[in-house]
């Protein structure tokens, strides 16, 4: 043949072989379904393109008429795996793709049996340009025992997942908001939850206006069903402590019809708790005084209930009306015992005893409606009632041997209504491309009576409107989203004059996908926070007898402008979060304190600015042989507080680590937690530091584990200080109780007949601010 013919032929050969490796092909099909004897296509089903390892490759919904396009993919082996709400989920093969494929029609079957027959073998990831959709595993949801614990194996950014305790937090002030299919709801719901139950976790670290200040929404996307019913038990219960969270909740579902109840209650009683203090007085005529103030261990008391009720009724692709009763009520009851001496004479102690308890009721009624409209529009609006009964007690005593020095009572009989109305508008063009608009209006009213040593009444009237649009699409690899708000804040206080403040709230998304694990996001908002109305309060009352707290009715809202930067990147098992924010407030509302003749008064102003920066890279492996689960978190806040009178900075490193492994029914998880700190005017509120372990056995209808909260500790503590220039103070709080303390956890799920369709509710509206000031 020769040298030449056969070069040629190598060259052919590899020319052959590149171009399938390299060639790009398409992967397009129809969803069809059976209803009534008549095929019909399904519009917004779930496409997920994965490599035979379980690696994401690319994905979309299907359009109106069930049709669905994955463009640019390479030859290879692959799963396309569908998936519909209330419908079993397809896994079609496509081995040895060497060329643009149509799969014609892929027929879905509703789901008749319970969700544990449905099997998910990857945990397909997804990002949006406002969130991070995952496809939980088998493996994951064996190794949860409710929808809590569930996200520690989900290896969501920035978010700490205690298993002990069941808590879900974000770092620092940042506001955390649960969701079930779309509807608001607390952790009890969240707990409620049966891993097996759960399709996908929506993981919203960009949520749109439509939120308002929350930060992070996390929104679970389990089955509506249209039959049976459940019972679940969830208890978690100290054993070294009274230390508790325990619930129990039913579910019963007919047709369109769903009826739902639910019990909740905590308890925090520690027997061995006090706090130590240390604070200077600078007075006025150039004399100074050290006060020290050493605890005696103390009994506190915090017991919390929540119960609701729950209808709704549901019409796919129609409307969903839903209406939900809530009543919770609080009791707290605080003692605290010390001895105190100052700087001028050690030797002459006075006891003192400081003693706070309150009551709360809180009854709401949420009312919702949503409207599907033609060519992918929706309509929801939605209103809340609440109404809040406070009862606060408070007394203040010294005394030196059996002689009283001085004695201040302070009592609060607070009521507080309030009504919020939101109607949105959405409608959606394509399968990347919405538009969304709304309207919201917050109405309340506070008459809080005050009694003991200061009597007096107070009456405010608060509103605060809202109107919003925002448009979001996608671009090739850019995604971007855009809108603008107007806020309108209006107070009045009896006795004061009305005052008024409008600002607009723009806010900016982009980002860019190198990737489908792999992204960087540029953000910047604008928003606003008005003063709470217990700030606001024209009222003095007594902390001790140097010391009184003063509402500012002169307050007024303040700006917050916040740029941030979020690099994302996923390689196989292997993962990096890199995320940089800056936070900036001109004319904040912050703590101060002035002086008064002898006595110094804590208030609130208007001060120059605040601001924060914060730097944080999270690096995470796992799943390791669908075992071992590793997370590691460094970073760091640099507070600048510009006062009226004064500039502090502060600097706070932290970290968080994490160990899970799983197995089988069995699993277990280890966490470091330094303190994260937050510093604002003058004042540093010292985060916790913490260790815990926690194991868990899951035998489907139950778990049952054990955990342990401080090992290698035998003292809590929580350190606050300020430094104000009149009254610079150290104060550390102690609780024995809660160090080495051993839990024990139990938690039973009974359903019966249960079959699935779906249904979303998209508002997320509440009211907790009481409005009372009180001398803390």
């Amino acid at each position: 043949m020769g040298r030449v013919g056969l070069k040629i032929i190598i060259i052919a050969i590899s020319l052959f072989v590149m171009s399938g490796i390299y060639a790009q092909h398409s992967v397009s099909g129809r969803i069809a379904v059976i209803e009534d004897g008549k095929k019909m296509y399904l519009e917004a089903v779930n496409i997920s393109l994965s490599t035979l390892d379980s690696v994401f490759v690319t994905g979309g919904v299907s359009d109106q008429k069930g049709v669905f396009l994955l463009k640019n993919v390479a030859s290879g082996d692959y799963q396309v795996t569908l998936s519909y709400l209330g419908y079993t989920p397809q896994v079609v093969s496509l081995n040895g793709l060497s060329k643009s494929i149509s799969l014609e029609d892929v027929f879905m079957e509703e789901e008749t049996t319970q969700l544990e027959t449905v099997t998910v073998t990857a945990s397909n990831v997804s990002n949006r340009v406002d969130r991070l959709i995952v496809f939980v595993t088998e493996q994951q949801k064996a190794g949860s025992s409710n929808g809590i614990n569930l996200l520690n194996t989900l290896q969501l950014p920035r978010l700490t997942v205690n298993p002990v305790t069941n808590q879900v937090s974000l770092p620092g002030d940042e506001t955390l908001q649960f969701c079930i299919n779309g509807i608001k709801v607390n952790s009890a719901d969240v707990r409620a939850l049966q891993p097996g139950e759960v399709i996908r976790v929506e993981y919203l670290d960009n949520p749109g206006l439509r939120y308002g200040k929350v930060n992070v929404v996390i929104n679970y996307v389990v089955r509506r069903e249209v039959s049976g019913g459940f019972v679940s038990l969830d208890l978690s219960n100290a054993v070294t402590t009274s230390f508790g969270d325990d619930q129990i909740a039913a579910k019963f579902n007919y047709k369109k019809s769903e009826f739902g109840l639910k019990y909740a209650v905590s308890y925090r009683n520690p027997t061995k708790i006090w706090t130590d203090e240390e604070r200077i007085f600078h007075f006025s005529d150039g004399s100074s005084l050290t006060r020290y103030s050493d605890g005696l261990p103390g009994k506190q008391s915090e017991n919390y209930h929540n119960m609701s009720f729950n209808y709704n009724l549901f019409e796919e692709r129609k409307h969903y009306f839903n209406v939900t009763l809530r009543y919770s009520f609080s009791e707290d009851d605080g003692r605290g015992y010390s001895t105190q001496y100052t700087s001028l004479n050690a030797a002459d102690i006075t006891n003192t005893y400081q003693g706070r308890s309150s009551i709360r009721h809180l009854p709401s009624l949420d009312l919702y409606y949503m409207r599907s409209l033609k060519n992918k529009q929706n309509i929801v609006l939605n209103v809340v009632g609440t109404y809040i009964r406070s009862d606060i007690d408070q007394l203040y005593e010294e005394k030196k041997e059996e002689e009283i020095l001085s004695d201040i009572v302070s009592d609060v009989a607070g009521n507080k209504y309030s009504i919020i109305g939101e109607g949105i508008y959405e409608k959606t063009f394509d399968n990347t491309n919405r538009f969304t608009a709304g309207i919201k209006h917050t109405q309340a009213f506070a008459n809080n009576d005050y009694s003991g040593t200061v009597n007096t009444r107070t009456k405010m009237n608060q509103t605060d409107s809202y109107v919003y649009a925002e448009y979001s699409g996608k671009k090739d690899k850019f995604s971007y989203t855009g809108g603008i708000g107007l806020s309108l804040w209006w107070s009045k206080q009896q006795g004061e004059k009305d005052d008024s403040f409008y600002t607009f709230r723009p806010k900016m998304t982009l980002q860019y996908n190198f990737s489908s694990g792999t992204f960087v996001r540029l953000r910047g908002e604008i928003f606003n926070t008005a003063p709470s109305l217990s700030n606001l309060s024209a009222v003095d009352q007594y902390i001790d007898t140097l010391q009184i707290m003063r509402g500012n009715p002169a307050l007024r809202p303040n700006m917050y402008y916040s740029p941030s930067v979020l690099f994302s990147g996923k390689n196989g098992i292997y993962s990096v979060n890199f995320y940089n924010s800056y936070l900036y407030s001109p004319k904040p509302v912050l703590r101060e304190v002035l002086r008064e003749n002898h006595i110094f008064i804590h208030t609130y102003d208007n001060h120059k600015d605040w601001q924060k920066l914060n730097s944080e890279l999270t690096l995470s492996a796992g799943p390791v042989k669908e075992i071992l689960i590793v997370s590691l978190t460094g970073g760091v806040n640099y507070f600048i507080s510009n006062g009226n009178t004064y500039h502090h900075t502060y600097t706070n490193f932290y970290y968080r680590a994490q160990v899970m492994a799983m197995y089988k029914k069995f699993a277990g998880v280890f966490q470091a937690n330094s303190a994260y700190d937050h510093f604002a005017g003058e004042s540093l509120y010292g985060g916790e530091s913490s260790y815990l372990f926690m194991l868990n056995y899951n035998a489907g209808k139950f778990t049952a584990g054990a955990g342990i909260l401080y090992p290698f500790s035998d003292q809590y503590k929580r350190i606050e200080e300020s430094r104000n220039v009149y009254t610079p103070m150290k104060e550390t709080m102690y609780a024995n109780d809660f160090s080495r303390m051993v839990l024990l956890k139990f938690a039973w799920n009974f359903d019966y007949g249960r079959k699935a369709k779906s249904g979303t509710k998209r508002t997320n509206n509440t009211d907790n601010d009481s409005g009372i000031m009180t001398g803390n």
